[in-house]
């Protein structure tokens, strides 16, 4: 298994997993997903990332969980109950198997509507994507042996940006679009 631990510059490989991915879990889920999305830095063309495949799963209600573990437990992911955040339910790749993070949370929460989106003001400018990926790969060369501080590390950014997509929001009337899957 490849170090999946590193900034990797953008591969277009990383859509064509997701829509696999995404599909999958399409089928398995059917209705109890509203929307099914690529989110994280793997789903912005051209940004580098870490090569992880992030997936937001909307779902009316985060509980009960049964409605929709199982069903993405049955493609291979594990549930994480010991997650802290509390606006999601947490799914991660077996141990072995390729990087891949399920996040569920409630369609129409603030949590879902921002990360979508940071993602889509990132595809729409180049420019703070750029600022993020050199920000990225600084703090990795910091704190490559410190995950929690090097996501830590990233807070500054990410609110400096989420502040410029607010404004963009407003300035376009941002609404999300369709689902990815």
């Amino acid at each position: 298994m490849e170090d999946q631990w590193r900034i990797a510059e953008y591969d277009p490989k990383w859509k064509e997993l997701f829509l696999e991915i995404g599909r999958r879990l399409r089928e398995a889920l059917g209705d109890a997903a509203i929307r099914i999305d690529h989110v994280g830095s793997t789903s912005i063309p051209g940004m580098p990332a870490k090569p992880i495949i992030d997936i937001q799963i909307s779902v009316a209600d985060l509980e009960p969980v049964v409605a929709y573990r199982e069903k993405i437990e049955s493609l291979g992911f594990v549930f994480r109950p010991d997650n802290p955040d509390r606006t999601k339910r947490y799914f991660r790749e077996r141990p072995g198997e390729r990087r891949t993070h399920i996040h569920v949370r409630r369609h129409g929460s603030f949590a879902e509507q921002l990360t979508l989106l940071f993602r889509d003001y990132l595809r729409c400018h180049p420019d703070d994507g750029k600022r993020y990926a050199d920000e990225k790969r600084r703090l990795m060369q910091l704190y490559k042996d410190d995950r929690a501080k090097y996501a830590e590390g990233k807070g500054p950014i990410v609110w400096d940006i989420l502040q410029r997509a607010h404004v963009w929001s407003q300035e376009t009337g941002w609404m999300p679009g369709e689902s990815d899957a």
